[in-house]
């Protein structure tokens, strides 16, 4: 009997050069801030701090397959995909987000982890002329010495970026809008299938807690 992988891709844009690929990396909040329903970096009963979030992947084969792939990943947030949708719902011309994010023990250099996303459309390019393929998504991976804010986060120091791996993917619009749309129904169907169990389980600690108050 065949080995049938259990895969947690959710979408796929591919091209004979290039792909994109969204993945299922969502987490559950904790039963005690079950109304976050998603993980928000609040620790866990193991003791770690989970992070729900979608996975992205962009891979280039331009160069060729096996060990000439450049492969590189990043994160969204699940509140991305609405939030795109409703933008492209209302006859979008222009769209620009871009994130970094450093996180990860530091390597014996002090360097820690980083991914920077950028993911824009602009219909017509700098030639004035109208682009068939309007959406383009950029994941850059490297390495920096994590800092700290005065605030509390951690930031990317000054100077210590090291760029290791980069690929874009241009993408028109229909098929941008079906790797979103899917994802977004993807996410809606994770939170009617995880949240109902949580909000029960959080509801019946919460009458347990008032119960022995009342003791």
């Amino acid at each position: 009997m065949e080995d049938n992988r259990i895969q947690n891709q959710i979408a796929i844009y591919m091209t004979n050069k290039k792909l994109c690929e969204f993945t299922d990396k969502l987490k559950p909040a904790p039963v005690e801030y079950y109304a976050h329903m998603h993980a928000q970096g609040e620790e866990q009963s193991d003791g770690f701090r989970a992070y729900s979030c979608i996975g992205v992947v962009l891979q280039d084969y331009s160069n060729g397959k096996g060990d000439k792939t450049v492969r590189v990943t990043a994160n969204l947030s699940p509140g991305f995909f609405p939030f795109v949708l409703s933008r492209m719902q209302n006859d979008l011309d222009r769209f620009d987000f871009t994130e970094e994010k450093i996180f990860g023990d530091p390597d014996e250099n002090g360097l820690s982890t980083v991914t920077k996303l950028s993911i824009k459309r602009a219909s017509v390019g700098n030639d004035g002329k109208r682009r068939n393929y309007p959406w383009c998504i950029i994941v850059e991976n490297g390495r920096a010495v994590k800092e700290k804010t005065p605030t509390g986060g951690t930031h990317i120091k000054s100077g210590t970026y090291k760029k290791q791996r980069s690929v874009y993917v241009n993408i028109n619009d229909l098929d941008f809008f079906n790797i979103v749309y899917r994802t977004a129904r993807f996410i809606e169907s994770w939170e009617l299938t995880f949240g109902p169990k949580l909000i029960r389980d959080a509801r019946k600690l919460l009458d347990d807690q008032r119960a022995a108050a009342q003791q």
